[in-house]
């Protein structure tokens, strides 16, 4: 092992245990205190991606006034700190403590539909998205296929690498989660592939995506898991994220594909696209509007997606 890989491996285990020296803290310290403390540092001390938020906001919501804009500003910085809080808490949760935090809201079919069946998850950056990771816990004959960017900073990519590790769950760069889903599609356990990560990513401009139109913006969008589904006959389920309280979540399961249906071409995921829509304009602070989401612009060759009816 090369010496600057070393010194890697010894930082970020450093940095886990700063992580589970918090996640250790009780629940009322952690989100009463740290939270607060955390968001105020945000918003009022380094004021945090300010301006790309609220330019965001207001191109999202042009007719929302300024003190609405404000507002959900300000309760966008309270939920960017309880994500942080519930980031650091995953340094000491195990399968007990997921099923704790966590309840979960399923199709009433939905055993029957995914039993010893390859499945897509399409979820977004909505809610505190890592617990998404948790729907593991309702399929346990299947390993969770999880694609996920890996982080330029080394330290900071084996620290979160080692916050997501749970049995049962494949953590995979997005880049190769086709090669693995291929390799290992003859595994004797059915596969759960999370896509959420890469789901409302933005996007570049290349092979795989395409342009749908997303609040109030030209968007791209990822479409790699409406083509495996198709592919392979996969059901597709758009999962929801509902926060209850400080650190305990909601997933909601919709079902987007049976895995048999005809269904136009990109349908899947405009249905994806306008649920995503629904969620976020209902209580757009649990969004992740930090990320500068529109990078890119379509040029004249640009092609759109047909609104799906």
């Amino acid at each position: 092992m090369k010496i600057r890989e070393k010194i890697d491996d010894a930082l970020a285990w450093l940095l886990w245990l700063m992580c589970y020296m918090v996640a250790i803290l009780p629940h009322c310290v952690r989100f009463g205190v740290l939270s607060p403390l955390v968001a105020f540092v945000l918003r009022s001390v380094i004021h945090y991606r300010r301006a790309v938020i609220v330019r965001q906001l207001k191109a999202s919501f042009p007719d929302y006034d300024e003190a609405k804009i404000e507002g959900i500003a300000h309760r966008y910085y309270d939920h960017l700190a309880e994500m942080i809080i519930c980031t650091l808490s995953m340094a000491k949760m195990d399968g007990k403590a997921r099923r704790k935090m966590m309840e979960f809201d399923l199709p009433e079919n939905f055993h029957e539909v995914v039993d010893n069946r390859n499945v897509v998850y399409l979820t977004s950056h909505y809610g505190f998205w890592e617990y998404a990771l948790n729907i593991y816990l309702q399929t346990p004959e299947h390993y969770l296929l999880c694609a996920y960017h890996p982080l330029k900073n080394s330290v900071m990519d084996k620290l979160f690498i080692r916050l997501r590790k749970v049995d049962t769950v494949v953590l995979v760069p997005s880049k190769g989660l086709m090669r693995y889903f291929f390799n290992n599609a003859k595994s004797e356990k059915p596969a759960l592939l999370g896509l959420g990560l890469v789901s409302d990513q933005n996007c570049p401009p290349t092979r795989g995506c395409c342009w749908h139109r997303f609040l109030n913006h030209d968007s791209l969008f990822f479409d790699g898991g409406e083509q495996l589904a198709l592919k392979f006959g996969m059901p597709v389920y758009y999962i929801e994220m509902e926060r209850i309280k400080a650190g305990h979540y909601r997933l909601h399961l919709v079902q987007l594909y049976d895995g048999v249906e005809e269904v136009k071409p990109h349908e899947i995921t405009e249905k994806y696209i306008r649920l995503l829509e629904q969620t976020i304009v209902a209580k757009p602070e649990y969004w992740l509007w930090s990320h500068n989401r529109w990078k890119h612009k379509p040029d004249a060759e640009a092609k759109f997606y047909d609104n799906y009816k």
